[in-house]
Parts: C-alpha cells; sequence; structure tokens
C-alpha cells in the first residue's frame, strides 16, 4: 500500500504543475481586467483627494493592453491609479505648504526621480506665472508617459528631461536594473552606462529660475545628487523632501550635508505601504525663516485616511 500512494503521488506532480502553470496564465489577464473596470467605471480619471481634489486623465487602453499587458501604459495606468492614497501624509504636508503661501506657487519646482510624473503633473497644475517643473528621470519610457498624460490634461509648463544627476557632470554612471526603478554607481569600464549631469547645470541652462521646491527620490543617490545641486540651495533656500531607506542608507550623511547649508531635517511621521518597512519621507527646511504651521493631525484616525504612523507624536517629527 505504502508503494501505491507513493507511485499515485508521483503521477499526481505533473498535473499540479499544469494546474499551477494554468492559474498563472489566467491570473495576470483577470488582474489586469479588474484594475481596468475600475479605471473605466471612474472615466480614466484620477482624483488627488489630499492635494485640492486636483484631477488628472488618464490615457484609455485597449482591449489588446488589457488581455495581454503590452506596451508602457498599461501598468503605469494602474500604478498611477493608486498614487492618490500613497505618501498621504507627505501629499498633505506639501499641499498645505502651498495652501498658507510657506511655498510659493511662482517659484519652480525639481522633481528628481519623477517616475510616472504623479506629483509632477499635480503640483504642475498649482503653478502659476512662468513657473515650471522639472520632470526629471532618465527612463525614457517614463517620460514618454508623462507627456502623454500631460498632452492629454492641457499641461504645458513641465519641462521633461531624460537624464541623471549627481555631484559632477560627465560622469559615467552604471545601473542596476530596469531604468525605470534604477540605482546608479560611478564606474568607468561599465559596458552600460548613462552620462551624469546635475541640477545646478540643469537649472542654470535654463536661466533666470528660482527654485521653491526640490524633491528628490533617487533610490538611495540622493546625497550625490544634492551636492550637485549646492548653488541652487544656497542661492533659492528651496523645501528639499527627499526618500531614505534608514535601515541600508545614511541618513545621518544626507541630513548632516543639509544642515551645513543651514536646514532644519524633519521626518514624515508614516510608513509607506507598499515599500520597504524602512522607507521614509524627509523634509529640509531652511533655518532662516519660521517654521509653518502645520494643521493639527489625529493620529487615531489616520487608518480613514490611509496614513500609518511610524511613531507616536506629531506628523513631522525633527531629526
Amino acid at each position: 500500500m505504502a508503494f501505491e500512494k507513493t507511485k499515485h503521488k508521483k503521477k499526481s506532480q505533473p498535473l499540479k504543475r499544469v494546474f499551477k502553470q494554468f492559474k498563472k496564465v489566467i491570473k495576470g489577464p483577470v488582474s489586469r481586467i479588474s484594475k481596468y473596470s475600475k479605471l473605466k467605471k471612474q472615466g480614466f480619471v484620477v482624483n488627488f483627494v489630499h492635494e485640492g481634489h486636483a484631477q488628472i486623465k488618464l490615457p484609455k487602453l485597449s482591449v489588446g493592453e488589457v488581455l495581454f499587458g503590452y506596451g508602457i501604459t498599461i501598468k503605469r495606468n494602474f500604478d498611477y491609479h493608486t498614487r492618490p492614497h500613497a505618501e498621504v501624509l507627505l501629499r498633505k504636508t506639501i499641499y498645505e505648504l502651498y495652501e498658507q503661501g510657506y511655498l510659493s506657487a511662482d517659484k519652480s519646482i525639481i522633481d528628481i526621480g519623477s517616475w510616472i510624473a504623479d506629483n509632477s503633473l499635480v503640483w504642475a497644475r498649482g503653478l502659476t506665472n512662468d513657473a515650471v517643473v522639472f520632470a526629471i528621470d532618465p527612463s525614457p519610457e517614463n517620460q514618454a508617459y508623462g507627456k502623454k498624460i500631460a498632452e492629454i490634461n492641457n499641461i504645458e509648463n513641465i519641462k521633461w528631461i531624460e537624464a541623471v544627476c549627481t555631484e559632477k557632470a560627465g560622469e559615467k554612471l552604471d545601473f542596476d536594473g530596469s531604468l525605470d526603478h534604477a540605482s546608479f554607481k560611478a564606474q568607468d569600464n561599465s559596458d552600460r552606462y548613462l552620462v551624469s549631469s546635475t541640477l545646478d547645470q540643469i537649472v542654470n541652462d535654463a536661466k533666470n529660475i528660482a527654485i521653491g521646491l526640490l524633491h528628490v527620490d533617487v533610490e538611495g543617490f540622493e546625497l550625490n545628487v544634492l551636492k550637485g545641486a549646492s548653488e541652487l540651495i544656497s542661492r533659492d533656500k528651496p523645501v528639499i523632501s527627499f526618500e531614505q531607506h534608514i535601515s541600508k542608507e545614511d541618513v545621518g550623511a544626507v541630513s548632516q550635508f543639509l544642515k551645513s547649508h543651514g536646514y532644519r531635517i524633519f521626518m514624515i511621521n508614516e510608513v509607506l505601504p507598499g515599500c520597504s518597512l524602512d522607507c521614509r519621507n524627509f523634509l529640509a527646511l531652511h533655518s532662516s525663516r519660521d517654521l509653518p504651521v502645520f494643521e493639527e493631525f489625529d493620529q487615531e484616525k489616520g487608518r480613514d485616511m490611509g496614513v500609518f504612523s511610524a511613531v507616536i507624536g506629531p506628523r513631522v517629527i525633527e531629526i
């Protein structure tokens, strides 16, 4: 009997593998159809509820894109759809800084590591006069997607810049993985690389541009990028938002660099669902100005807004 059971078990293994493969094949289309249905129900419009209910219309999808998952639009559409409910406390904080006039809508914005342009497009909507958003990302597909949405929404005050920035212009930077979420390192002998620019160079080339907000999300390359923005940081003293993985990156080095330029550093008190558990957003505010007054945040009701606090305390914690 024991032999027969073993034999029967061995015969069932191919069937299990076939079932798993079949399940894997149908899972993708079913998931895409479900997400597509939600987007279609909303008219392909994404409502950024924590940023003045700014609405961004997304490109529509073809049947082929939904069923087979090809093209640059489909996954980015589904990612974009979730963005109003990601990094909620950061979004609310930046929006309030504009609402109370601490951030000026007449000054331009740098959004480096702009990815699918969820921040760039929303922020561009709020700018006035000649202020622009510099949406900087090394991925041509990310840039193409952002441009497509900007065109659909008639947003024209964005400068799309396909580049990677570091401390010095002209460095050869190797990267790991896809350019969509690349991590960079200097390496002269790499067979695949991008040549660096700097934020100072980009802003100086644009001429007569004052930066009010600098948002840096570059997968661990933040210190290098900020060092390449020393001139504009000293001149314009922008509000600086940056992301760090506090268990594997040297947050202290970034903080010390900014403190040497007269900044006070604050951690946004929020865990970021969908990201590594150690991922946090930080805000740097120049000490030459009084601190802004933030609306009181009821931590007990955080989940209702999609905010998951990192620790007990206020929405921003000085470090």
